[in-house]
């Protein structure tokens, strides 16, 4: 009874977070459900270090998604980071400065789910490893926007039809780049036209 009177109606109680990353102070904390992502990082992290400005964090260890600086203020619940595209998962937040390309991001986090997969279903087998393909293909500068929308198209196949949590999660990291970091993926395509003469 005393340790639901913490945290949240729908997220009762505390979590405990390995937080890391661009942050001063990193390390295992405790903190009630409902903690801001802002209280988190600036109080008990001490924010981010050498001058640089916080960019995302990214919660649930390595198939959770990239919460925004925009969304800094959100409660550390279910709920919250359920609508922003993440999880709590297994209580990884990952914190992130300026410096740091999204979709490089999204390309590491691939590549551990990638060798995690433990091969049962195709979708996760096979789905993970063309997904870093793609992510690869983008970042080295040599992708396209059919590369793009085939990267979209197969995170929702990889996640609706994968058989566990895995691979029904290890889309998370490039949906959420890619909704709040487009721009980033944009930047790095060649020109169409210029894909299909190269092919």
């Amino acid at each position: 009874e005393w340790f639901a009177s913490i945290g949240t109606d729908g997220s009762a109680g505390t979590k405990v977070f390995a937080l890391a990353g661009d942050i001063a102070n990193t390390g295992l904390i405790e903190v009630p459900m409902g903690t801001s992502l802002r209280d988190i990082v600036e109080e008990i992290g001490g924010g981010v270090p050498g001058g640089r400005t916080f960019k995302a964090a990214q919660t649930g260890g390595p198939s959770g998604g990239c919460i925004p600086a925009d969304h800094l203020d959100t409660p550390v619940d279910y709920d919250s980071l359920r609508e922003l595209g993440s999880i709590m998962g297994s209580g990884g937040l990952i914190v992130m400065d300026d410096a740091q390309r999204m979709p490089d991001v999204a390309a590491f986090f691939m590549d551990f789910c990638r060798d995690e997969s433990c091969g049962k279903c195709t979708p996760c087998r096979a789905g993970t490893v063309q997904l870093h393909s793609l992510l690869e293909t983008i970042t080295s500068g040599r992708g396209t926007r059919q590369h793009l929308r085939d990267l979209e198209h197969l995170c929702a196949v990889v996640r609706d039809t994968s058989l566990c949590g895995l691979g029904q999660s290890a889309p998370n990291p490039v949906l959420s780049t890619l909704h709040y970091f487009r721009d980033e993926y944009d930047a790095l395509l060649v020109d169409d036209q210029k894909g299909r003469s190269d092919a």
